[in-house]
């Protein structure tokens, strides 16, 4: 059950079209309508105090949260709190045991729950009166261990693009936008009028022993000036990796070259809101052949798709109209399939030192978004690899085939572990093959 709840999305938001979002955005922000009234009568020293206590009050939200997680006795009393919630809530609802090993608990220092801070930490959480996260029975349907999916493999955000983000100024209301992607634009003067929406999307993959399952893969940050191709350009995928095949003179596989570059996309397509994307190819387009094939289908049962007028690489994102929680297909490289879900559309920060009275409202979201280098990948699932069939402790890079001193064929090795063995006596008909690992180092 948790593995299904994984993979539903939705509902679905209304349509946005990312354009029209921008322009109601910009003129609403910035026009003298979207000024409060009442802020404006204040004086001088009143809106100071008020930034000062708002300022503070998140001060003293972080400084008392970050004094109970450096606190060893205090964050073990609070940890220790949930564990004991979650297992009452599993022991209420009859749920079994997670399987596999059971994780030690962590054991309180003798004396601890009685000390002075303890206590004293205790009765501040008992004193709160938000009651509504509380853990129903219910909660257990939804509770589970943590997946390889839910571990991040990236520390800070990684810049995988050349787009640059631009804001707007105050004087820059009204000023007409550009569809055109950031790819084919050139560095005009006046770049930064147009002013960009910043859109989050994850993407997912097909579960291979459970292909009606999806698992997330990555989830990025992009620009609406960039187009669907440059996402397309940054998605790790095995696919994308596939080493090239060295003939011999009778046309037979010999071995395989492996490069870090991302080989040509063979073609690829992207299917948002009942229009086909293609690769804009003169021959072969892949939306020519998906309609093509569906044209073969029964009238009945055939999907109502139509080809849209632009290719991939010429679409941006603020040329499309999307729905939040809905899923959209990318197929690309033969029959490789991704899914990609928009998670939130927003409008880019503003430069502050242009719009003085709206410093309050709009100095704190998002201020920390990097200028350059969309799109973003935010999150990336680490890779699971076999490990090497010899040591059983390091990933296998090699898939052995023939090799008559092993105990099985293919067999998978990792690099020192093949480099120990060395050459077989007769190499003929031993093949190395590497084995594919989507890259993410661009």
């Amino acid at each position: 059950m948790n593995r299904s709840f994984d993979s539903y999305f939705g509902p679905p938001s209304q349509p946005i079209n990312v354009a029209e979002f921008l322009q109601q955005a910009n003129s609403e922000l910035l026009s003298e309508s979207s000024t409060n009234a009442s802020w404006e009568q204040l004086t001088p020293e009143h809106r100071n105090a008020v930034e000062a206590e708002i300022n503070e009050s998140i001060s003293d939200l972080k400084s008392s949260l970050d004094q109970v997680w450096d606190n060893p006795v205090l964050s073990a009393h609070v940890r220790r709190q949930h564990e004991s919630t979650v297992a009452s809530v599993r022991d209420q609802a009859d749920v079994p045991a997670p399987k596999g090993r059971k994780r030690k608990r962590d054991i309180a220092p003798e004396g601890s729950e009685s000390t002075p801070e303890v206590l004293q930490l205790q009765e501040e959480l008992d004193a709160v009166n938000l009651r509504c996260w509380g853990l129903a029975v219910e909660s257990a349907l939804c509770m589970r261990a943590a997946k390889n999916s839910d571990y991040n493999a990236l520390d800070a955000p990684k810049k995988m693009g050349t787009g640059i983000l631009h804001t707007l100024d105050h004087g820059d209301v009204g000023a007409t936008r550009s569809s055109t992607p950031d790819s084919l634009r050139g560095h005009s003067p006046d770049a930064n009028s147009y002013p960009n929406a910043i859109i989050s999307l994850t993407v997912y993959n097909r579960i291979t022993y459970l292909p009606s399952c999806l698992t997330r893969s990555s989830q990025y940050a992009v620009l609406s000036t960039q187009s669907l191709t440059d996402l397309l350009r940054v998605l790790p995928c095995a696919s994308s990796n596939m080493p090239i095949e060295v003939l011999d003179a009778e046309g037979d596989v010999s071995g395989y070259n492996v490069t870090d570059q991302i080989g040509e996309h063979a073609g690829c397509l992207f299917y948002i809101e009942d229009l086909v994307y293609g690769d804009g190819r003169e021959t072969a387009d892949y939306a020519q052949k998906l309609i093509a094939h569906f044209h073969k289908l029964p009238e009945d049962k055939r999907p109502q798709i139509k080809t849209a007028p632009t290719s991939a690489s010429e679409t941006t994102f603020n040329a499309l109209t999307l729905r939040t929680h809905q899923p959209y297909w990318i197929l690309h490289q033969g029959n490789c399939e991704h899914f990609f879900v928009i998670d939130q559309i927003r409008h880019a920060p503003f430069r502050f030192n242009s719009i003085k009275s709206l410093n309050i409202i709009y100095r704190l979201p998002h201020a920390s978004d990097p200028l350059s280098g969309y799109p973003l990948m935010l999150h990336l699932t680490p890779t699971v690899q076999d490990l090497c069939r010899a040591c059983g402790k390091v990933p296998a890079v090699h898939s052995i085939v023939g090799d008559m001193r092993l105990g099985e064929s293919p067999c998978l090795l990792c690099a020192p572990c093949w480099r120990m063995m060395g050459p077989p006596k007769n190499d003929e008909g031993v093949m190395v093959v590497p084995l594919v690992i989507p890259f993410v180092n661009h």
